[in-house]
């Protein structure tokens, strides 16, 4: 008989309507080839009439692992990762999978062992995580087989599988542009030196500067050790003391954040200074100020890591390591201009 809202629809309910037993019920739903196809097509209508939910906990206390992604990340409040979870999750949508979201709080960029065990404790099949691993992070996955991809970052130097934007050049592709439009007095906002990722988009910005005999001064090169607020981070530039016309942010987050706080000083962007980010969110997102930003095509490198990441899920033995790298390509918009 049917169930009433408060009651949930167990295996026994489903197995009573049709007539078989319930191991026979369990059987049907999960396609195994002992069942007829006309017996299987039944019990998923009659599951489906019934409202019939399948109990994941029941599934874990079997040793069964669920068809799901784990996606780690710690800032919820960056666009970034949004719109690259949604490419995650069309990706998987197509692959039977689902993503479930882990948040790190440590906010220093690695992937902790406490999120870790949390996820292996799930039973999970696999991690997809923006967050650097420790050792002791990656032996505790690999003694639990489940595979690891690193997005964003590369993951060479730690021996596992990685998506990574060519990150070096974008900083260049930022720093030559900045200098063909006129710029005198440059400056670069980004995140702390403990992430690799900042560290090689400064160095291709400063490198394209030195190719045209450039030097930015340390005082210029404004980083975030201290998870100060990007208005913090401003105080410290001093743009129109040191008459800086040319910024180089870390990401299109800061770059807007950037622009307001400008715009709060009576500084106009691009007639009196020029911004450039990282990430072109405007690619997803209507913003009311096109930015000029670096772009990594986002869609591909979501779709990269999870061919990294199904190719050990479907072959555990699989010990080879890659490391793939996404182009990187400049966007025009507004927040640029050639200075007088």
């Amino acid at each position: 008989m049917e169930k009433n809202n408060k009651e949930r629809v167990t295996l026994k309910d489903i197995a009573e309507r049709a007539g078989i037993t319930v191991n026979s019920v369990s059987r049907a739903l999960r396609g195994h080839k002992s069942i007829s196809d006309a017996t299987k097509e039944r019990v998923h209508a009659i599951a489906q009439e019934l409202g019939y939910i399948p109990d994941a906990q029941a599934r874990l206390m079997r040793g069964a692992k669920l068809r799901v992604i784990a996606v780690v990340y710690d800032n919820i409040v960056n666009p970034y990762y949004a719109i690259m979870n949604n490419h995650l999750n069309n990706e998987l949508t197509k692959a039977n999978y689902r993503p479930m979201v882990f948040f790190e709080s440590s906010h220093d960029g690695s992937l902790s062992l406490e999120v870790a065990r949390e996820i292996i404790s799930m039973r999970i099949v696999g991690v997809i995580t923006y967050l650097v691993p420790s050792k002791e992070v990656i032996e505790l996955f690999e003694d639990h087989n489940v595979p690891i991809v690193l997005l964003g970052r590369t993951g060479d130097a730690l021996g596992i599988d990685s998506v990574a934007s060519n990150d070096y050049r974008g900083g260049k592709l930022a720093g030559y542009k900045l200098f063909d439009l006129g710029g005198e007095n440059f400056a670069y906002i980004g995140v702390t030196r403990k992430l690799n990722i900042n560290n090689e988009r400064l160095n291709g910005f400063l490198k394209a500067l030195k190719n045209n005999e450039v030097i930015v001064p340390e005082a210029n090169i404004i980083l975030n050790e201290k998870q100060q607020t990007t208005r913090e981070l401003m105080d410290m530039l001093d743009v129109k003391k040191k008459k800086i016309d040319s910024i180089f942010c870390f990401n299109d987050q800061i770059a807007y954040e950037v622009i307001g706080y400008l715009s709060e000083k009576g500084i106009n962007v691009p007639e009196d200074i020029n911004i450039i980010g990282f990430d072109n969110l405007q690619s997803d997102i209507i913003y009311p100020i096109k930015l000029t930003t670096i772009d990594a095509d986002k869609p591909r490198a979501a779709h990269l890591s999870l061919v990294s990441l199904f190719s050990k899920i479907k072959d555990s033995e699989n010990t080879e390591v890659t490391g793939k790298i996404v182009d990187v390509t400049l966007v025009e918009g507004n927040t640029t201009k050639m200075r007088n």
